[in-house]
């Protein structure tokens, strides 16, 4: 026996709709880790890389000016925090108190937090940071104790 008139959708393709609704909804979400409780993707994207006499990590943080990061090392772990301000700077003619219409909107703003491990142990009084055209390069000097160290050979 039929349970659905002619014409009408069945009510898994009804379900099946909704679910491609909700799927897309959320590939278009802003990322969920520093703006929310649930970890999804890492903010901000890093790069870690380590010489002979230091870690340098490279954080991409369009948009923030340097009173917005801060920077900490403790326990050997680099931490970068800060805040994206949720409408951010008002184009020329826009007041403060205009409502704001969003059509589409894929950044995610609010607090952030970043926890780094580092490989080696850094000399935290010396760890120095620096914002350029959105990225922010932190460099972390080893600790002496962390440092390559020529051993010379003595022959005879």
């Amino acid at each position: 026996m039929r349970t659905t008139r002619p014409g009408s959708a069945h009510p898994l393709d009804e379900l099946c709709a909704e679910v491609d609704r909700l799927w897309t909804t959320l590939i278009a979400a802003p990322p969920l880790h520093g703006w929310g409780s649930t970890p999804r993707a890492a903010f901000p994207a890093v790069n870690v890389r380590e010489t002979d006499d230091a870690v340098l990590v490279e954080a991409e943080i369009p948009g923030l000016a340097a009173a917005d990061v801060s920077v900490s090392v403790a326990d050997d772990t680099l931490v970068l925090e800060g805040e994206r301000r949720t409408d951010g700077p008002r184009p020329a003619g826009e007041g403060a108190g205009d409502e704001v219409v969003w059509h589409r909107r894929e950044r995610g703003s609010g607090r952030f937090e970043r926890r780094i491990p580092l490989a080696v142990a850094v000399a935290a009084d010396r760890v120095e940071a620096r914002l350029v055209d959105g990225v922010l390069t932190v460099r972390c000097p080893k600790a002496p104790e962390a440092q390559p160290r020529r051993v010379p050979v003595s022959g005879g």
